[in-house]
Parts: structure tokens; C-alpha cells; sequence
């Protein structure tokens, strides 16, 4: 059986940047390892070292300069055009050191409405977040759309 580890990126006391943590938080499936981060990934990701897996997804608040709430599967490459949650390292630095021990690594970026200091989602995020359980619950993750860079983006 596939090994699958789910990240949850954010700091609740920041609003919307909470909503990968909440995730993490709510999620439960016999399938996956479910960790919240909080706001520093780079203290757990050292689990992919102990335990093997085929597939490690990372879920954060993503500044894309969409609307709020939607949803984007982010490539590697993407990771220097938009903003992400307010954590330490780069997520661009933990998605390099997983590439280079688990199979695959994805990245779920939630567009945020409002990151000030607020605890809670707001009716955006509230839906983004129940939605992407959902799409991981019935392993249909893999609909969410790429994030495509704009023309003006470089």
C-alpha cells in the first residue's frame, strides 16, 4: 500500500494562512500520515527521512492573485512568482528536500482572503478547506487545477 503524508501548512492566529493547519487538523483517513506544521514545515519534514513515502502533499495559503478560496495544485517552479503563507523557510527549500527523497511532492495553494492577526477562517477559506478534505478523502486531489503562470508573471 502507498505511504502518503499530508502537510499542514499556517499560523491560526494569522486568519486565513491557518486554513493548511486546519486541514491537517481535521483530516482523517487510514491511508495517510497527517501532520500540522503550523507556520515551520521545516521542523517535519525530517519525517520523510525516518518513514518511506510514495507521495507527500503540502497544503498553505498561497497569494496567487486569485479569488478567495480558490484552489491550485503549484508547481516547484511557480513557488518565486506569488507569495506564500508567513512561515520561516521557503517552501521552495522544503519541496527541494523532498524531491529528493519521496517519489512525488505536491503542493496545494489556498488564496487567501484575509491574513491579519484574527483567529478563524473567513466564508471563503471555510469552503476551500472543506472542499479540499473532501477531494483528499475520495483520492480526487488530483482534479484540482495547476496554477498557470499569467502572461505578465516572468
Amino acid at each position: 500500500m502507498a505511504r502518503r503524508l499530508l502537510l499542514g501548512v499556517g499560523n491560526d492566529i494569522r486568519g486565513d494562512d491557518g486554513v493548511g493547519a486546519q486541514i491537517a487538523r481535521e483530516f482523517k483517513h487510514p491511508d495517510w500520515i497527517v501532520v500540522d506544521c503550523g507556520s515551520m514545515p521545516e521542523n517535519e519534514i525530517i519525517r520523510v527521512d525516518e518513514d518511506e513515502f510514495d507521495l507527500v502533499i503540502m497544503v498553505d495559503a498561497a497569494n496567487m492573485g486569485l479569488e478567495p478560496g480558490e484552489i491550485r495544485i503549484v508547481p516547484r517552479s511557480m513557488l518565486g512568482v506569488f507569495t506564500m503563507s508567513t512561515h520561516a523557510l521557503p517552501l521552495s527549500l522544503a519541496m527541494d528536500f523532498l524531491q529528493e527523497k519521496v517519489e512525488r511532492v505536491v503542493l496545494i495553494g489556498i488564496q487567501p482572503l484575509n491574513m491579519g492577526l484574527k483567529e478563524g477562517l473567513t466564508s471563503p477559506l471555510e469552503r476551500a478547506k472543506n472542499r479540499v478534505i473532501s477531494l483528499l478523502n475520495s483520492d480526487r486531489w488530483e482534479q484540482i487545477p495547476v496554477l498557470e503562470r499569467k502572461s505578465t508573471d516572468r
